[in-house]
């Protein structure tokens, strides 16, 4: 079996970018894609494999003291199975 990773801070605290690839003795390979971006009060994640699944998630903070309430979004798109989810959340501490 082989891994190869790969992670490029493109913008240090900003933008990350990373791609991963795994590789089986019986040539089946999978292949995915990611970013993440930080936002002042925001944090944003994406995702895309190689079987055509993307899946995002936005976090961000709803005001600007410390431990106020977060809400959460994430969407997941499968076009292999034709499926898409759509998820939320809200973080009150």
């Amino acid at each position: 079996m082989l891994d190869l990773h790969y992670k490029r801070v493109v913008t240090p605290n900003r933008v990350t970018l990373g791609a991963e690839l795994n590789v089986v003795p019986t040539l089946e390979s999978q292949v995915s894609f990611g970013a993440e971006f930080n936002l002042t009060r925001s944090k944003i994640h994406m995702g895309v494999d190689g079987t055509g699944k993307i899946q995002t998630l936005l976090e961000t903070k709803l005001g600007m003291a410390p431990g106020s309430p977060s809400l959460n979004l994430c969407a997941d798109v499968d076009f292999k199975n034709d499926t898409m989810k759509f998820g939320y959340g809200l973080n009150i501490a």
